[in-house]
């Protein structure tokens, strides 16, 4: 996502002058081997790690961004992340506050230190931020709700599906996606098993799905907490595959052969899971909480996010019903095409551009 929209506002905005200031270590190890567009980029390492460097910018609020670039006018910290100014404006990102969300996570002493931790960064943000960027209105609803200070810095840019989803699947990747799937329908559960993904509804679900629909499988991609694993082996399911990680180019393929996608989430700030398999022209049930409906609109289907019968039943009547999966598929298109990355850079522009009026 940050690869995107600093890309997009690259290529809009040819007079603004860029420079990515980095982990020096990072640069040897990865920005030396990215696409020929960041090669063209100025790179400015610094010689700590990241970790150590934003930490010494948090507590020390030193050294400033002027010491790596003396004419600099903006610093965007396209993540959650802090760098100390003197003259130049601020923006910083903050995507949401789910670790905040007491249901969303177990109690426990990493969750602890975690909410510390961002509790300070936030806190500095509010000190010396000009303003503040953030992915969706329930997003920029609840950093309020945990962090008044910072509503009148918010603005709402939107996150975009990456140009892969939709686009024309390799032979490679088509062949891939067919060896994971068995080449049987199946329905894509992409982002894994967690108690955010709501993977407790996801398992109440399973034997009501198996029963109304014996033939289709379930993959399901992303990282899985492994509680959520031991639960599975226990269902006896063997229409349920763990794909684990994949590529966006393997999951735009997963994405174009999937009969449905299935986001149950209970938090997202955004959602890009909905957004990308509207674009890869996919059917969509997802759950209407949280920035869910605010992203999908009316082109997908939305539940209870504790209803696994009416998830069941949403499922069970698209793959019934080829006519309303049609339909869903030209709605999330039409939808999906609202959200672009050259969009959201000329908004962020705009922002950028409000500060010399």
């Amino acid at each position: 996502m940050i690869d995107q929209m600093l890309v997009s506002h690259a290529e809009l905005f040819h007079s603004v002058n860029h420079k990515i200031l980095v982990s020096g270590r990072l640069y040897d190890g990865a920005y030396k081997n990215l696409s020929d567009f960041w090669k063209m980029e100025s790179f400015i390492p610094y010689t700590s790690s990241q970790l150590l460097q934003q930490a010494r910018w948090v507590w020390r609020n030193a050294p400033k961004a002027e010491k790596y670039w003396d004419d600099v006018d903006i610093v965007y910290c396209p993540a959650e992340s802090y760098v100390p100014t003197g003259k130049a404006k601020l923006v910083c990102t903050i995507h949401d506050v789910a670790g905040y969300e007491k249901e969303l996570y177990p109690n426990s002493w990493a969750r602890t230190w975690h909410c510390r931790k961002w509790r300070l960064l936030f806190q500095k943000i509010e000190l010396h931020a000009d303003a503040v960027v953030t992915v969706s209105d329930f997003s920029a609803e609840r950093i309020g709700h945990f962090f008044p200070g910072l509503r009148s810095k918010l603005h709402v840019i939107h996150n975009a599906p990456h140009r892969v989803f939709g686009a024309t699947v390799s032979e490679a990747d088509a062949a891939q996606a067919i060896e994971i799937t068995g080449g049987a329908p199946f329905i894509l559960v992409p982002g894994g098993l967690s108690l955010r993904k709501n993977a407790e509804l996801v398992l109440q679900a399973l034997r009501p799905l198996a029963k109304a629909c014996p033939n289709i499988r379930i993959i399901i991609t992303g990282r899985n907490n492994s509680n959520y694993t031991e639960r599975l082996k226990k269902v006896q399911n063997n229409s349920i595959v763990l794909a684990g990680y994949v590529s966006d180019h393997l999951l735009n393929a997963l994405y174009q052969q999937a009969e449905v996608v299935w986001f149950p989430s209970r938090y997202e700030g955004f959602g890009m899971p909905v957004v990308e398999a509207m674009a890869a022209g996919t059917p969509v049930v997802a759950s209407n909480t949280a920035s869910i409906p605010e992203v999908a609109g009316d082109a997908a289907v939305l539940c209870g996010v504790n209803a696994a019968e009416e998830h069941v039943e949403a499922i069970q009547m698209l793959l019934e019903n080829s006519g309303k999966r049609r339909e869903l598929r030209d709605l999330g298109k039409q939808r999906s095409a609202r959200f672009t990355w050259e969009a959201s850079a000329r908004k962020l522009n705009e922002l950028f551009e409000s500060f010399f009026v």
